[in-house]
């Protein structure tokens, strides 16, 4: 049982490699493909080897974003609370992954002081000491603290906006019907006409500025 599983694109083979290597002068045991044999089941022993390792490091780049083995592995990690994500040369994650705290690795040159390695080791450290992924996510060089939460707060709030958006639409409907019904006079229905239209502008504004604020949030 290795400490860490690398899972990369084979184009990125030599990039990793350096990774696998610091990795390993820090004191622990790395998997990763190349201990593939020929006669190997690829499918179970990967899967085996995810299962069995404390930290799981997912290096993406164009190539590995494209890669299903990847992802598929990707998804193992984050099922299992043991994800720590790198970016090779700065190509946009996938779903769900760019949602997720990541290390840029676009300049790491091999050097094992200062960012990002410093927090990279702290994160597979902490992993293989068993503290899991405390913040719920890999993370990114240099951000704080924000996983996955963010993408998904204000939804309430927008729901609630709907609910108010369908009582106003009802109310203006009903004001229609009872002006056609002979209930109300054209002043009245004017007025209740207008203050609909005000409250109707008022929910659009403040339901786009909502979804706005979580689309922002959804690609931090």
């Amino acid at each position: 049982m290795a400490d860490v599983f690398v899972s990369y694109s084979r184009a990125n083979r030599d990039r990793i490699t350096g990774v696998s290597d610091a990795i390993e002068a820090s004191g622990y045991s790395v998997w990763w493909d190349r201990r593939l044999t020929p006669s190997d089941d690829y499918a179970m022993l990967i899967e085996r080897e995810i299962s069995a390792a404390p930290a799981v490091v997912v290096a993406w780049s164009e190539t590995a974003r494209q890669s299903l083995w990847v992802r598929a592995e990707a998804n193992e990690a984050l099922d299992a609370g043991k994800l720590v994500q790198i970016s090779l040369d700065g190509a946009k994650l996938p779903l769900p992954f760019t949602m997720l705290h990541f290390l840029d690795f676009t300049r790491w040159g091999g050097e094992r002081a200062g960012e990002p390695w410093s927090e990279f080791h702290a994160r597979v450290t902490g992993l293989l000491r068993g503290e899991g992924m405390t913040d719920g996510a890999a993370f990114a060089g240099g951000s704080g603290t924000a996983p996955r939460g963010p993408a998904l707060q204000g939804l309430g709030k927008l729901a609630l906006l709907g609910w108010i958006s369908i009582l106003v639409v009802a109310g203006i409907a009903g004001a229609i019907l009872a002006a056609v019904a002979g209930g109300l006079s054209p002043s009245a229905f004017g007025s209740i006409a207008l203050v609909g239209l005000a409250l109707a502008a008022i929910l659009l504004t403040v339901t786009a500025f909502t979804l706005i604020r979580i689309s922002l949030a959804s690609r931090r």
